[in-house]
């Protein structure tokens, strides 16, 4: 039989922190990441989230709202940086 792990309180909260700033990544690539797992994560988050977090965590849909936005970022640096190339092209035909 496997002997229990035990963590300190400041890993579990540590974990709990990058579990809240862990972006695209899945909750179980960071469980995975630090060695515990997922289920374990969550039980953590739980019992230690609203220390860890300086305000309440975000909703699905502001999640999702900040998501589509970063999208929408990419596609309009893409566009103007399409652009720049394309206004240099015809500064260079011009002249």
């Amino acid at each position: 039989m496997e002997k229990r792990k035990h963590y300190a309180e400041e890993f579990k909260k540590d974990a709990v922190r990058l579990m809240l700033a862990r972006g695209t990544r899945t909750v179980g690539d960071v469980a995975a990441g630090i060695g515990v797992t997922a289920s374990l994560l969550y039980r953590w988050k739980r019992r230690y989230g609203s220390e860890v977090s300086g305000r309440p965590v975000a909703s699905e849909q502001e999640r999702e709202d900040v998501e589509r936005l970063r999208r929408r970022l990419r596609e309009v640096e893409m566009e103007n940086s399409l652009l720049k190339k394309a206004a240099a092209l015809f500064a260079r035909e011009m002249k």
